[in-house]
């Protein structure tokens, strides 16, 4: 997106260098803490995004419609953006980031500070921007999110990559023991075996 220099290497975004205003218009983005206009409503502040965007009115008014409602803010079009709690704001946020219907989503903490239905939510949708072709990355320190969304999984420590597959790789290849704790008196008739390291 333009916003930091590498150090080394290079990247090519859809093709394009991540400088070059064609690749940006087919990204959509969502940082991890958006900020937006609190004295805008939800439709205004969609129809500034699509101008930007170059959208022509009327497809414009349809696709703030239909965005609102596909992230399940459907009925607060015209509230107001300082009305809205944090699991709405980031809901609008992905709602900005895929209303120009980009190829390439790229999202950071999508489900940051969201209840658990909002996290289902935006989970349903990441998934349904998957199954509709899109590349979707997402950042996220949830393991059960990536489980759930992911066909393929990198892990970076201090900005490196140092592992890069689909989770049963990872995990087949990166885990080598786990350790269950049980705290608690065991109940009677508990089936199986329960070994001790002791």
């Amino acid at each position: 997106l333009g916003l930091l220099r590498p150090d080394a290497g290079e990247i090519r975004l859809l093709g394009h260098s991540p400088s070059d205003p064609r690749s940006r218009s087919r990204i959509g983005y969502l940082p991890e803490n958006p900020y937006f206009y609190d004295y805008l409503t939800a439709e205004e502040f969609l129809d500034f995004y699509g101008r930007l965007q170059g959208m022509a009115a009327a497809e414009r008014r349809q696709q703030v419609r239909d965005t609102l409602e596909r992230v399940g803010l459907g009925g607060r079009g015209r509230t107001a953006l300082r009305k809205f709690s944090k699991g709405m704001v980031q809901r609008l946020g992905l709602a900005q980031a895929i209303q120009h219907d980009p190829e390439l989503v790229i999202l950071d903490e999508p489900m940051s500070g969201l209840d658990p239905i909002g996290r289902r939510e935006v989970r349903d949708l990441i998934l349904s921007l998957r199954d509709a072709g899109k590349t979707v990355f997402f950042s996220s320190h949830i393991l059960q999110d990536a489980e759930m969304i992911c066909d393929r999984v990198a892990i970076l420590k201090q900005g490196t990559r140092v592992s890069l597959g689909s989770l049963d790789e990872l995990i087949s290849s990166k885990v080598r023991w786990f350790e269950v704790s049980v705290r608690g008196e065991l109940p009677e008739g508990l089936p199986g075996e329960v070994l001790s390291s002791d």
